[in-house]
């Protein structure tokens, strides 16, 4: 039996979770959309004002997103163990104003592609506390019947962010040029540190994905963790960080190029971001349905329709043109929607409590590499080709493989999994409500 099924038939209601842990889910979305993914929702709107600027190729510009994502690639192994030992709020109040200097700085910038890449590397390191894998954690240690929901939700702060940032930034940039956009983009980015004050937040002893609100009297001798060798040597940890690794690359290839895209066909710079911020509405969507359905039904039998979907959006904009762009950015949204969830979710499933940390920063860091290389290429095969169209036909062949690859893995509900914690009571004790009567 897993431990999120074990922990439900203690029978606690799920609703109480909500109510008690509300306000680590309204910092976790707010910081999820305003932290260190803000980023590559913003890049879209900056592309041809630098390139108008500074005369780069949209491929040299998009190479920010790969020298941030390494940033924080590098620096994720190292902040994941952190946060199982101390916790997320020290990890968050110490990265959230660093992230923001990093920004800040990119508003102040005035020198060679070198420079501008390394300062998109810095915010990568820095800001690498203001990831989702700092937010799936404070979810998961305070959610257990209803993990799959509170995901969902927190992930609507990365939709909002696609959403609205977009417009925003085309918005700022149309008024005040592109250095107010990162100046913007900068004081956004100190809000979830005002929520963090107002924020409680489980001892880091307690360990991840163990709810306070639930089994109070844990048993005494749990199975224990495995070390983080031997869970990085499980098909199960490949297989998520090869299935993400692909599917990050998909989804994100071409996010940040809808925008030039719709431009280069005529449409105003202003709309054509709302046009892209379609990306957000598929998002804000599939997210929270998403996260209602894996609490209900196994997990990649819910997802893998919404990735298909996203490969039929890339089939239908290379067919059909930049007239399907709306469509295409919906049905990506929705595709992203379930990625973020989804990997949080699986992670939590797979691997150990106390372990959660330490090895979700791993398959993020894959799932980062991957959405950092997709628009590079991307960019670089339309500068020499001045077309999209083998970008997309990569992108709707990784979003298939990846989901081949995720239907591959043991089911969590049928059989426990190496790395999960042995939960359930045992038959010869009492649970606690009875011992309490």
């Amino acid at each position: 039996m897993d431990t999120h099924n074990a922990r439900t038939e203690l029978g606690a209601p799920a609703r109480s979770e909500l109510l008690a842990s509300w306000r680590v889910l309204a910092f976790a979305t707010v910081g999820a959309g305003l932290g260190f993914s803000a980023l590559g929702y913003t890049l879209g709107p900056l592309i041809i004002p630098l390139q108008n600027e500074f005369g780069w190729g949209r491929g040299q510009i998009t190479l920010a997103s790969l020298w941030s994502s390494l940033g924080m690639a590098v620096a994720l192994p190292f902040v994941g163990p952190l946060l199982d030992r101390y916790g997320v709020k020290r990890v968050a109040a110490v990265s959230l104003p660093l992230f923001a200097m990093t920004v800040f700085a990119l508003s102040r910038f005035g020198g060679g592609l070198a420079l501008f890449l390394v300062l998109y590397g810095i915010t990568g390191v820095l800001g690498v506390g203001t990831s989702a894998v700092t937010y799936a954690k404070a979810v998961v240690e305070r959610f257990d019947r209803r993990r799959g929901l509170a995901l969902g939700i927190m992930a609507t702060g990365l939709g909002l962010a696609g959403l609205g940032l977009p417009p925003l930034m085309a918005a700022v940039i149309a008024s005040g040029g592109w250095r107010n956009a990162y100046l913007t983009l900068a004081l956004l980015a100190l809000v979830p540190l005002i929520l963090l004050a107002f924020t409680k937040f489980d001892s880091p002893s307690k360990g991840a994905g163990v709810s306070t609100l639930v089994d109070p009297d844990p048993d005494p001798d749990p199975d224990p963790a495995p070390s983080v060798r031997q869970s990085l040597a499980t098909r199960e940890f490949w297989t998520l960080a090869v299935s993400f690794f692909l599917l990050g690359w998909a989804l994100l290839s071409m996010v940040p190029h809808f925008i030039p895209m719709l431009i280069d066909t005529g449409v105003d710079p202003v709309r054509a971001a709302l046009l892209a911020s379609f990306v957000g509405v598929g998002t804000v969507v599939g997210r929270p349905i998403l996260g209602w359905l894996i609490d209900r039904y196994y997990a990649t039998h819910v997802a893998i329709p919404m990735f298909v979907a996203a490969a039929l959006g890339c089939v239908l904009l290379l067919v059909g043109g930049a007239s399907f762009a709306p469509l295409t950015a919906l049905l990506i949204g929705i595709g992203f929607g379930a990625e973020i969830d989804l990997m949080s979710y699986l992670s939590s499933k797979y691997i150990h409590p106390l372990n959660f940390g330490a090895l979700y920063s791993y398959i993020y860091s894959a799932f980062m590499i991957g959405s950092a290389i997709g628009p590079v290429v991307a960019g670089y095969l339309f500068d020499s080709t001045d077309s999209y169209r083998t970008a997309l036909v990569i992108a709707a062949a990784f979003l298939c493989s990846g989901s081949l690859t995720l239907a591959s893995l043991p089911r969590y509900d049928r059989a426990a999994p190496r790395t999960a914690p042995r939960t359930a009571p045992r038959e010869t004790e009492a649970l606690p409500m009875e011992r309490s009567v």
